[in-house]
């Protein structure tokens, strides 16, 4: 008991904490999301250019980052399809233009629609670097609706096409390639690049298990039910094995399953934590409350958060001067 007390006194610190630094807490972390795509970019297509791209400077991406800390994560994302874009122009006319025809798909989309879950897009690609890219989804069914799923797919593709301009490059330009007539080789770059998004099998089975996950964890997570967000949790992330597996078992995708069976468990370790902070509430205490009015009866049943109440101080009670002598 006393354990649990310790716990939730430290939740309790934490969130007063985090709300009395919010001003400052954000803008650090739009900072260092900004800051770590930038990064990426110039790692994955920054190093395949010449070495005096605009963008290779440490202190501009800084910059950068700051600039992107003081805006909503909205302006992260143009300056980071911008870069994106120019790193592209830089290596491949062909790539260039389909990243271009993707960013359009996905203001059309996406950002025309729900722009609220933006911040999921640009997360996307930083925890796919760290093996975390599990998590995202569930973090979006629980703090968005299912629209969030569009932003995790969305994350994703760009992450995986960055990827496969890395890959195919070195075939881009190659000596056959440059010596075919320009607009031969300019179709077959075209081919090269889309059958490599098309064809790729596990960015597919990816993509339906990461969005399929948003929709489970956000269904289960409104249900009226003791411990919504656990049993929310749970499900997302066995479904999301059970559809990489079932997946890589039909097509012969050859995923690492270490990699995934880890990442799965931090994404449940991790939305635990998001829980504890997030969604603290006291099963043992639930309320039934009814009242009316004119025209309705109403049915309400209440959870309070679990809370830590100040411990209570021994007080003695002083008889005042001459109490006994009027008794």
């Amino acid at each position: 008991m006393n354990e649990s007390r310790g716990l939730y006194r430290f939740r309790e610190n934490t969130v007063q904490l985090y709300k009395r630094l919010e001003y400052l807490l954000v803008p650090v972390f739009r900072f260092a999301v900004s800051l770590s795509l930038l990064l990426l970019l110039r790692r994955h297509l920054g190093a395949l250019g010449p070495a005096d791209a605009v963008f290779g400077s440490t202190l501009l991406n800084v910059i950068l980052a700051l600039v992107c800390s003081m805006f909503p994560p909205g302006c992260t994302a143009l300056i980071a399809s911008l870069v994106m874009l120019w790193y592209l122009y830089r290596l491949s006319l062909e790539a260039t233009a389909i990243c271009a025809a993707l960013l359009l798909l996905c203001l059309l989309l996406y950002f025309r629609f729900s722009p609220k879950d933006t911040m999921i897009l640009l997360l996307m690609p930083v925890a796919y670097a760290l093996n975390l890219h599990y998590a995202v989804p569930v973090f979006a069914g629980l703090l968005f609706g299912p629209g969030a799923a569009a932003a995790v797919i969305f994350g994703l593709l760009f992450t995986k096409y960055v990827l496969l301009v890395e890959e195919s490059l070195p075939a881009i330009g190659s000596t056959a390639q440059a010596a075919l007539p320009t607009g031969e080789r300019l179709i077959a770059n075209f081919r090269s690049l889309i059958d490599g998004m098309v064809q790729d099998k596990s960015m597919i089975i990816l993509a339906a298990a990461l969005a399929l996950t948003v929709v489970i964890v956000c269904f289960f997570r409104h249900l009226i039910m003791a411990h919504a967000w656990t049993v929310a949790i749970a499900a997302g992330c066995i479904i999301e094995l059970l559809v990489l597996l079932a997946g890589d078992m039909k097509f012969d995708t050859n995923i690492d399953l270490t990699k995934v069976f880890v990442g799965i468990v931090l994404a449940f370790v991790l939305a635990q934590i998001l829980r504890f902070f997030v969604y603290n509430v006291d099963f043992l205490r639930i309320e039934s409350v009814q009242f009316e009015d004119e025209d309705y009866y109403y049915y309400v049943r209440a959870i309070p958060k679990t809370m830590v109440l100040p411990p209570v101080t021994n007080v003695e009670h002083f008889s005042q001067p001459g109490a006994k002598e009027r008794e």
